[in-house]
C-alpha cells in the first residue's frame, strides 16, 4: 500500500458531487473507512447492513463511518439510500484511494469457490444484486485511520466476500481511541467525551 498520507490526499466524490479529500473524514476524528466492490454488489449490501448496524457503537466511540465506493455518482446516492441512509458514503471513479491501499483487482479474486460461498451466503440472507455498478473486479477493504493519517487497523480483501470480523474492527478503534485518551490523559490534557455522549 501506499504511505496513509497518500492515501489521505486522494480526491473521492461526496454525494453533493463535490470532491473532496479522503484525509479530511479522519482529520479530526478516527474513522472507520470501508472499501467496497461497487454499489450494486450483493456482498457490499450485507457489509454495509453489518457496519450499519454497528454504526451507533462506532460513533459512541467519538468515530465516523465511511464508505467507499467505485461507481457513478447516481449509484452512490442509490446505495446510501437504499442500503445506508444517514451514513457517509463517497465514490472514487478513479480508483486513487484503492491503489493506495493495495486493493485486489482481477478475476481471479472475483470469481471462485470463496466467493460464490460468499455469494449464496449474503443471497440466503436476503441481499440481491443492482447488477454492476462500478468495476466488476474490484476487491474492497476496511481501514480504521486516526488523526494525523495514522493507520490503526487494515484489511484488504483477498476474494469477494471476503470482510474482516467487524468485533475485530471495533476492537482495533476501542484500542486506538482508548491509547489516544490515556495519551492525553498523561499529558494533562483535557479529555473530552465523544460528541454523541456529550449529546446524549
Amino acid at each position: 500500500m501506499s504511505s496513509p498520507s497518500d492515501l489521505a490526499g486522494c480526491g473521492v466524490i461526496a454525494l453533493s458531487g463535490e470532491v473532496v479529500r479522503l484525509g479530511d473524514e479522519w482529520r479530526e476524528h478516527p474513522a472507520v473507512v470501508v472499501w467496497l466492490r461497487h454499489f450494486g454488489c450483493l456482498l457490499c449490501k450485507e457489509q454495509a447492513a453489518a457496519f450499519r448496524g454497528r454504526r451507533q457503537e462506532i460513533e459512541d466511540l467519538g468515530a465516523g463511518l465511511v464508505f467507499v465506493g467505485n461507481g457513478e455518482l447516481t449509484w452512490a446516492r442509490e446505495f446510501a439510500a437504499g442500503e445506508c441512509l444517514g451514513c457517509r458514503v463517497l465514490t472514487d471513479p478513479g480508483l486513487d484511494s484503492y491503489r493506495a491501499i493495495g486493493a485486489r483487482r482481477g478475476w481471479r479474486s472475483t470469481i471462485g469457490p470463496a466467493s460464490l460461498a460468499a455469494g449464496i451466503r449474503a443471497f440466503r440472507h436476503g441481499f440481491r444484486q443492482s447488477g454492476v455498478r462500478g468495476v466488476p473486479d474490484q476487491q474492497g477493504g476496511v481501514y480504521v485511520m486516526l488523526p494525523g493519517d495514522r493507520t490503526a487497523y487494515a484489511y484488504v480483501s483477498g476474494s469477494a466476500g471476503d470482510h474482516p470480523p467487524i468485533e475485530e474492527v471495533l476492537a482495533a478503534l476501542r484500542a486506538a481511541v482508548g491509547q489516544a485518551t490515556t495519551l492525553a490523559a498523561g499529558r494533562g490534557d483535557k479529555v473530552e467525551p465523544p460528541a454523541a455522549a456529550r449529546a446524549g
